[in-house]
């Protein structure tokens, strides 16, 4: 693992830390809405912990990292909707197993609402969700980067490994956001957002 790596690392071992800590000890008004929602939202931020989990071991677990970026971009659109456009009777079937919408249906029904109106969340489908799926899925992406000219073994390049951490700590972030959203905490969503523009950074 190269240095650059290992500072990214670090800083996304930070992220997941304030993260965490951002989400102890404060009310959620309970409601089938907030419970579903909320949940979503708490998972992209588990798969978040789990990329960073998978990437510190002695000998990174690159596949399976990659595999869950998806499941972060996922279960933050499923809970942004849930949360701000699905009706009650969307959100009852959703917790008895109906499966929502499509993603395409999902965000096009956020850029509807004020919130997400810029189309960041549409822009990183169109850019990356076929991506995405290649490596969640075990397609060529993935079989791409296990093989080398002389064996089958990792090959993954170190800026593609960085590119995810950022990528996915801007998307725990938007979740956290989300969790401030529901509990219409003002001073979290602030600290979000400076937190979020010293990420990007």
């Amino acid at each position: 693992m190269t240095k650059t790596v290992k500072l990214e690392l670090l800083r996304s071992h930070d992220l997941a830390a304030w993260i965490e800590c951002e989400m102890r000890d404060f009310e959620v008004p309970a409601s089938l809405r907030n419970r579903c929602s909320g949940a979503c939202l708490v998972i992209s931020q588990e798969h978040h912990q789990a990329i960073i989990f998978l990437l510190s071991q002695l000998r990174p677990i690159h596949a399976s990292a990659f595999g869950l970026v998806r499941s972060v971009y996922e279960s933050l659109v499923r809970g942004l909707w849930l949360n701000h456009c699905a009706t009650d009777e969307q959100i009852q079937a959703f917790s008895t197993g109906t499966v929502p919408p499509k993603m395409p249906t999902l965000l096009e029904a956020l850029k509807k609402t004020p919130e997400y109106a810029s189309g960041q969340l549409t822009a990183i489908y169109k850019n990356s969700w076929n991506d995405m799926c290649s490596y969640a899925h075990t397609g060529s992406h993935q079989v791409q980067r296990w093989n080398t000219s002389g064996a089958i073994e990792p090959n993954y390049l170190d800026d593609e490994v960085i590119e995810i951490m950022g990528a996915t700590g801007a998307l725990a972030l938007l979740s956290l956001n989300g969790v401030a959203t529901i509990s219409s905490n003002i001073e979290l969503a602030i600290r979000v957002l400076e937190k979020s523009t010293k990420w990007a950074q």
